[in-house]
C-alpha cells in the first residue's frame, strides 16, 4: 500500500497486481479451509457429475447474487446511513479489471465510509458463511469464501485509514484503488 502526501491531504493506494494476487491465493487458501471444517461438521461429501454441474450452478448464482447484495446495501448505506445526495451515487463495472463498486463523489467522513464497508461486509460475507456452514453447502462456502477474499483490498484500505480522525473526510477512488483523506475538516462533503 503507498501513501502520498500533498498538503492536508493524503492519497492512500493499494497496489493493484498485488492485492489481485494476495486476493486468488486468499480466495483458495478459504476455500480449503471452509471445505475441511464443512467436512468435519457434516461429514458428507460425495461426487457425482450431476451433483457438480449442480454445484456449479449454484456457486455462480450466489456469486452474483451477493454482488448485487453488497451493492444495493452499500448504496442503501451511502444514502441512508452517510446522508449523500442520490444523485452523487453511481453504481460501476469495469469489465476489463473485473470490478463492479459503489461509488460517490461526495465526501463523507471516515467513520462513515469504513461502517459503509463493514456493514455490507458483515450481510453479504459474513452471514452467507454462517448459513452456508449452517446447512452444509459447499457451493455457498466457496461462494462465500471468493467474496471474503475479494475484500482484502477493502481491508487493507480500512487498516489504513483507521490512523486518522473518524471526523476527518474521505473520498474513495474505487478504479483507481484509491482513497483521498482530507486532514482539513473545514471543507465540508458535497
Amino acid at each position: 500500500m503507498k501513501s502520498a502526501m500533498t498538503n492536508n491531504v493524503k492519497i492512500i493506494t493499494i497496489d493493484e497486481k498485488k492485492i489481485i494476487k494476495q486476493t486468488i491465493i486468499l480466495t483458495i487458501l478459504l476455500s480449503i479451509l471452509f471445505t475441511g471444517i464443512n467436512y468435519y461438521l457434516h461429514r458428507d461429501l460425495s461426487f457425482s457429475i450431476l451433483r457438480f454441474i449442480f454445484g456449479a450452478a449454484i456457486y455462480l448464482i450466489v456469486s452474483l447474487a451477493l454482488v448485487i447484495a453488497n451493492e444495493v446495501l452499500n448504496i442503501f448505506i451511502y444514502r441512508y446511513r452517510c446522508k449523500v445526495a442520490r444523485e452523487s451515487i453511481s453504481l460501476s463495472i469495469n469489465l476489463e479489471k473485473g470490478l463492479i463498486y459503489t461509488k460517490t463523489t461526495e465526501k463523507i467522513k471516515n467513520g462513515q465510509y469504513q461502517s459503509v464497508f463493514l456493514t455490507s461486509f458483515s450481510f453479504t460475507g459474513v452471514l452467507p458463511l454462517a448459513f452456508g456452514f449452517a446447512v452444509g453447502s459447499y457451493p455457498l462456502l466457496l461462494a462465500s469464501a471468493s467474496f471474503i477474499a475479494g475484500g482484502l483490498a477493502n481491508f487493507k484500505g480500512i487498516n489504513k485509514l483507521r490512523k486518522f480522525p473518524d471526523e476527518c473526510l474521505v473520498q474513495d477512488i474505487p478504479e483507481n484503488f484509491s482513497v483521498i483523506v482530507y486532514l482539513d475538516n473545514e471543507e465540508k462533503p458535497s
